[in-house]
């Protein structure tokens, strides 16, 4: 199994030939291209991940698809009720592996700096136009971008443009995705109770 997903993610990784007809006289096509290829690059990520996990639940996870509107979604917490997540894959559903989740964030919101313990985390913007804070560093990430995020990386991100805009997470392993659904009308003090229970530590303000 294990041999089957590095092949994969060797496809993944080999480019695609342009042909002239292709791409030579069509600009809409190159961009087509380069839109498929960070596609690709994402679904490396997580099979590298997986493979990264030494979890043996990557031979026993069982096939399952989640449609558009049957993602569970939830608010945001208090000051950002605006911003709303789905689960599209948890611990549960992957034996550990991984937890998949889309956020949907408003103008200028974003969380405060915050690191993960436990879990690595990645991210790609599906749209809108977003800085992040990685470490000490703050990056654009329009849409299209892909960002990586070892554990024990203080990071936070925010949502610069005027409209709102998607993220889609991933952490490994699974679990932290979680606490969007256990906090939904919980108080400060157990809401902070549940960021330790998932491995989360705040350590600065969100970025402004």
């Amino acid at each position: 199994m294990t041999m089957r997903i590095m092949r994969v993610a060797s496809d993944l990784r080999r480019p695609i030939a342009p042909t002239k007809s292709s791409l030579a006289y069509r600009p809409e096509a190159v961009a087509m291209q380069a839109k498929r290829m960070i596609l690709y690059l994402l679904a490396a990520a997580v099979v590298f991940l997986v493979l990264l996990s030494g979890s043996p639940a990557v031979a026993q996870g069982e096939v399952f698809i989640v449609l558009p509107s049957e993602a569970p979604r939830y608010g945001g917490p208090q000051g950002r009720e605006a911003d709303t997540t789905e689960l599209l894959a948890t611990a549960k559903q992957t034996g550990g592996v991984l937890g998949i989740f889309r956020q949907t964030i408003a103008p200028k919101s974003g969380p405060p700096t915050h690191l993960h313990a436990m879990e690595a985390e990645f991210c790609y913007v599906v749209s809108g136009q977003f800085n992040f804070k990685l470490g000490e560093r703050v990056v654009s990430a329009p849409a299209g971008s892909f960002i990586y995020i070892p554990r024990v990386t203080p990071h936070t991100f925010q949502n610069i443009g005027t409209e709102p805009g998607v993220l889609l997470f991933g952490v490994t392993p699974g679990g932290f995705e979680m606490m969007f659904a256990e906090r939904q009308g919980v108080d400060a003090k157990t809401n902070e109770n549940l960021m330790a229970e998932h491995h989360m530590q705040i350590v600065g303000p969100p970025l402004r």
